[in-house]
């Protein structure tokens, strides 16, 4: 017969008597040691993910100080240019040889072939005269504007006769407010035309009442230049286009289709985005419009023709064709200033490229002088070794933050504390125990050794030239660079003795190594091959940023140390 006692929970059975306490608290036991044993695996977890990003942020840190723009690099590898002109620009790269170039002879620079229109496209203002009202013109105005100069002028207080009379003191009205010369009226029967050479005019109405529109009549705002936003059949353009026409041309084979309802500025706007490989401009200076050809040099040509309507006819008539030119250059890019050395350098363009130095042409010196100009290349070599000194010193301090921490014992006596060991610990004993759990975590890290072992490998492997793997240019042994002890796990230590020397007697391969560019591209998802080439060509500045791409990139296929 069972039981249930008031004062405790046992229950006891006939044939035996179990102490189901003892048996509930033991299986409450196993349960929470199951429990603890979950939670410390989290504990682990947690401290090796915040030891990742640890060392993700240091290798984000360095990344940022060093490749995320190209001036570190650029200002190592380059040699800086010296030079007095101002007919030529110079920019160096990573490829430039340390030296000196010598331009003796700009014989000419590169120019676009170019069309401009023959004469001024644009019709003259004109004034209509209504003689039948010459009296009423007395101590009226006109408002006249030239070259963004307003002035408004008042017809004396005068008898007008004849149409020749308003010539006169038209123009009489004219010089005093603007000058002689500088707008001249002519007259044809009863109207008034206004000519100003490489002037712009503007007629306008007073607003006061004082205007003269019962005597003379003209468009508000008419001008002697093309307004390039109204439609073909409205433009004041010499050659008239009627409205309602089509119009078809062909400029170097690519034919263009407007109507006359199409504006100038349409026509141009079309004209430079196609393909026929010329830009076409208004000046409003001169009142012409130009067709350049967007290519320098002696093939640039510019062909047009008119095949349905005289649009490109009225614009530019039969043309000034000015064609285009080569540039031609007498350089040394051994210095010498005369002799053998000099050759002759012949290019569409005016960049010219010399062992990696682009040399841009700006001018040249009057007539059939000779420029003569001295560019020196040359590394600064202080400037160098201060730069890679520090970063060996960084290299170093970012290879140990790895392998101190791959190389750490780790002791599984000390894991994650439980609540119930916490609260039998003082703070003290909690923070001394906690830092021996966290020792080891990472020892021997799959990902932090690979890297390790890839930024080791950077340093050892020799450079190749670029298009040869199999030809050698150096070793960072050969700068002075080397490693301690093994014990080090890779650190390296300068010579700096070495290093100086090396930097004043080859700057050129000290930059190449450590920045030269591979003919390869960056890619996660280059071929073995590809990434082979391009570790073997690369300068150790690319070839840490490659690593550190690798682990770090939080795009497309994501870093070791991000996913």
């Amino acid at each position: 017969m069972s039981y249930i006692s008031g004062t405790t929970t046992r229950l006891s059975g006939l044939a035996s008597s179990i102490d189901t306490d003892m048996v509930v608290e033991e299986l409450m036991k196993a349960s929470e040691i199951k429990v603890d044993e979950v939670r410390q695996q989290k504990q682990i977890l947690e401290w090796k993910q915040e030891f990742y990003q640890e060392v993700t942020k240091k290798l984000y840190d360095f990344q940022q100080k060093y490749f995320s723009d190209a001036s570190w690099s650029e200002s190592i590898s380059k040699p800086a240019p010296s030079y007095n002109s101002n007919y030529i620009s110079v920019t160096t790269s990573a490829n430039s040889v340390s030296g000196n170039i010598y331009i003796k002879d700009i014989v000419s620079v590169a120019t676009a072939a170019k069309l401009t229109g023959t004469s001024a496209v644009s019709s003259d203002p004109v004034i209509d005269i209504d003689t039948s009202n010459l009296s009423e013109l007395a101590g009226k105005n006109i408002i006249i504007s030239l070259n963004g100069t307003e002035e408004q002028l008042n017809f004396s207080d005068i008898s007008y006769e004849s149409s020749a009379d308003v010539q006169t003191e038209l123009q009489s009205l004219i010089n005093s407010k603007f000058g002689s010369d500088k707008i001249m009226v002519s007259l044809n029967e009863d109207r008034l035309t206004l000519s100003a050479e490489n002037s712009e005019i503007i007629l306008k109405i007073p607003t006061d009442g004082s205007d003269a529109s019962s005597v003379l009549t003209y468009d508000a705002f008419s001008s002697n230049r093309v307004d390039l936003n109204v439609s073909l059949s409205s433009a004041d353009l010499r050659g008239a286009i009627p409205a309602g026409s089509d119009i078809e041309f062909v400029i170097n084979g690519k034919t263009f289709n407007f109507t006359s309802d199409d504006t100038l500025s349409q026509i141009m706007n079309k004209i430079n985005t196609s393909d026929a490989g010329v830009k076409m401009t208004y000046s409003s200076l001169t009142d012409k419009f130009t067709i350049t050809s967007v290519k320098t040099g002696s093939a640039s040509d510019i062909t047009f023709s008119d095949t349905t309507g005289t649009l490109m006819s009225s614009l530019f008539g039969t043309g000034i064709t000015t064609y285009g030119t080569d540039a031609v250059v007498k350089l040394s890019t051994s210095g010498a200033t005369d002799g053998s050395d000099i050759i002759t350098i012949t290019r569409s363009n005016n960049s010219i490229d010399v062992d990696g130095t682009t040399i841009t042409l700006k001018g040249k010196a009057p007539g059939e002088a000779e420029e003569g100009i001295s560019v020196l290349l040359s590394h600064n070599s202080d400037d160098m070794f201060n730069k890679i000194t520090a970063f060996v010193d960084d290299y170093n301090a970012l290879l140990s933050s790895i392998t101190a921490k791959t190389s750490e014992e780790y002791d599984r006596d000390y894991p994650p504390l439980t609540d119930a060991q916490r609260a039998d610990m003082s703070e003290k004993e909690i923070e001394d125990w906690e830092k021996k759990a966290k020792t080891g975590l990472l020892a021997n890290d799959i990902y932090l050794n690979d890297i390790a072992t890839s930024l080791r490998s950077c340093m050892y492997t020799p450079l190749a030239k670029l298009g040869d793997n199999t030809e050698a240019l150096g070793v960072l042994i050969d700068l002075g660079i080397s490693t301690v002890h093994y014990s080090d796990k890779g650190k390296l230590t300068i010579d700096k003795t070495k290093l100086r020397n090396a930097l004043n007697s080859d700057p050129d391969k000290a930059a190449a190594l450590f920045s030269q560019k591979s003919s390869i591209s960056f890619s996660l998802y280059a071929s073995q091959e590809q990434q082979e080439k391009r570790f073997n060509e690369s300068g150790i500045f690319y070839r840490f940023s490659d690593i550190l791409n690798k682990n770090l990139s939080t795009v497309g296929k994501k870093g070791a140390l991000i996913s």
